[in-house]
């Protein structure tokens, strides 16, 4: 599941092409780009357990619309361990 923060409330999104330095976010609502932003990892395993959550801070580098749907680049600004964990489980 991905989530993420612009003002002081969490929006659901999809994450695609995610990597240590970012991802490209599809999501109901366009971001600005230059914007800043948190956004929430939690990744369900196969047997049901669950990789701890992860947030991670990042800057909106492009923005478009495909279809319905806005698409953005993101660039975060660090990679904790935790998302290192987060794409070993996706993997």
């Amino acid at each position: 599941m991905v989530r993420y923060r612009a003002a002081d409330e969490w929006h659901p999104a999809m994450a695609i092409d995610l990597s240590q330095r970012g991802c490209r976010l599809r999501a109901d609502e366009s971001l600005d780009r230059g914007g800043r932003l948190r956004v929430l990892f939690e990744v369900p395993l196969r047997d049901g357990a669950s990789v701890p959550s992860v947030e991670v801070r990042a800057d909106v580098m492009w923005s478009q619309v495909e279809g319905i749907s806005h698409q953005m680049g993101l660039q975060f600004e660090e990679c904790p361990s935790a998302l290192q964990d987060v794409l070993a489980a996706l993997a």
